[in-house]
């Protein structure tokens, strides 16, 4: 399983295995996707984001949100979108379950063989929060390697 550097333009990030934080784009993009946000580029965004889902990006997934944060409104939104997905998730519970797993809507045949157990929720706050800090500019890490616990 390969993992990816997220970062913002400064390559502040941290490095996560891709399949996790394919996962994690698949939360954001259903909040993401709702009419109340306006963000400048959003279609490009959502087809971005999209594109990580369906495992197109492999070996390559960035998140590339500095383009599309042109202005502080822009930021200010998207902090808010992962602030709603990071309550969303707090309210599944402690998992995600394994039929909410297998019905996310991805191309990707290897995401439904590897999600066959529950998720635990606390791991993908994990990165929603750390997501969050770099948007922020709160994040100084150039290479912290996300341990996300599952199998």
């Amino acid at each position: 399983m390969p993992d990816t550097k997220i970062t913002n333009g400064n390559n502040l990030g941290f490095w996560v295995h891709e399949i996790y934080m394919q996962l994690a784009y698949c939360y954001i993009y259903d909040e993401l996707i709702k009419p109340q946000y306006s963000i400048t580029n959003k279609d490009d965004m959502l087809y971005s984001i999209k594109f990580h889902i369906n495992g197109y990006s492999t070996g390559i997934m960035s998140l590339g949100w500095e383009n599309y944060t042109n202005s502080q409104s822009d930021k200010q939104m998207i902090i808010s979108v992962l602030q709603a997905v990071k309550t969303n998730l707090q309210n599944k519970g402690a998992f995600i379950p394994i039929t909410e797993l297998q019905a996310i809507p991805t191309e990707d045949d290897d995401f439904k063989i590897y999600y066959t157990d529950p998720f635990p929720t606390y791991q993908l706050i994990k990165i929603v929060d750390a997501l969050i800090e770099i948007i922020q500019g709160a994040w100084s890490s150039t290479n912290y390697s996300m341990d996300i616990a599952y199998k």
